[in-house]
C-alpha cells in the first residue's frame, strides 16, 4: 500500500516523495485535487498527506469528500496556517494529523509512519466485481466461489485491473502498483507478467485484454 501526497509545491512535492520513498514507503504524487478520488477507488493507499492550497481544490472541502466516498484511511493535512481554528477546521473535515508549514521533513517522516502503522491496523473490505472477488490484504481470489491458484505478482496484478471494474489500467499504473513507484521494470517484464496471468485464468469467465496504446482491462466472458 502506498502514501498518496497531494501537493502542488513542486519542491516540496518532490522533497516529500524522495523522502518518504527513501523510508521505504511507495509513495504517489499528484499536484491538483482533480485525480484523487479516482486513484483512491483504484489503489490501496495507507495514508494521504493532503495539502490544503491546492490550484484547483479546498483541501477541506477534498477532505471531506474523500470521506463521503468511504475511504477511510488516515489523512495528514498541510498547511501554511497553523493557528487553533485552522486545525480544527481539519479535523472537522475528517483529517487525522495536522501539520504546519515549513516543517521538519523528520516530523513529517514521522507522523506518516505513525499513519501508516494505525493503517496497517484496519482491514479494508475485499474488492468485488461480478463473480470475482479479492482479499485486498492478501491478494487472495475467488472467481464464483471457487479459489484462484496464483502467484503473489498475478495476484497483484488481478487486483489492481479488478478495482477499475472493466475499465482500463495503464502501462504507469500497473508498473507503480505491483513493482512500486521507484523500480526500473521494463515493458518485456510487464509483458510477461500479463502472459502468465492470462495463463492462470485459462478457463474462467475472466479474460485480460490488450487496449491498444493505454494499457490492460479485464473483461467478463459471457
Amino acid at each position: 500500500m502506498s502514501v498518496l501526497v497531494v501537493e502542488d509545491d513542486v519542491a516540496i512535492g518532490r522533497a516529500v516523495v524522495q523522502g518518504l520513498t527513501g523510508k521505504g514507503f511507495p509513495t504517489r504524487w499528484l499536484r491538483q485535487g482533480e485525480g484523487v478520488l479516482d486513484l483512491l477507488g483504484r489503489e490501496a493507499v495507507a495514508t494521504v498527506v493532503l495539502d490544503i492550497g491546492l490550484p484547483d481544490a479546498d483541501g477541506f472541502a477534498l477532505c471531506r469528500q474523500i470521506r463521503a466516498a468511504g475511504h477511510d484511511m488516515p489523512i495528514l493535512m498541510l498547511t501554511a496556517r497553523g493557528g487553533l481554528d485552522d486545525r480544527l477546521d481539519g479535523f472537522d473535515a475528517g483529517a487525522d494529523d495536522y501539520l504546519a508549514k515549513p516543517f521538519a521533513f523528520a516530523e513529517l517522516a514521522a507522523r506518516v509512519a505513525v499513519l501508516v502503522r494505525r493503517s496497517a491496523q484496519r482491514q479494508p473490505a475485499p474488492v468485488v466485481w461480478e463473480g470475482l472477488e479479492i482479499d485486498a490484504v492478501t491478494g487472495a481470489a475467488c472467481w464464483q466461489g471457487e479459489p484462484l491458484a496464483l502467484e503473489p505478482r498475478s495476484q497483484a496484478l488481478l487486483l489492481h485491473l479488478a478495482r477499475e471494474r472493466g475499465g482500463t489500467a495503464t502501462r504507469q499504473d500497473l508498473f507503480d502498483a505491483v513493482w512500486g513507484v521507484e523500480a526500473e521494470i521494463t515493458d518485456n517484464a510487464l509483458d510477461v507478467a500479463i502472459s502468465t496471468l492470462r495463463k492462470r485464468l485459462a478457463g474462467t469467465g475472466i479474460a485480460v485484454t490488450t487496449v491498444r496504446g493505454q494499457g490492460f482491462r479485464l473483461d467478463i466472458i459471457p
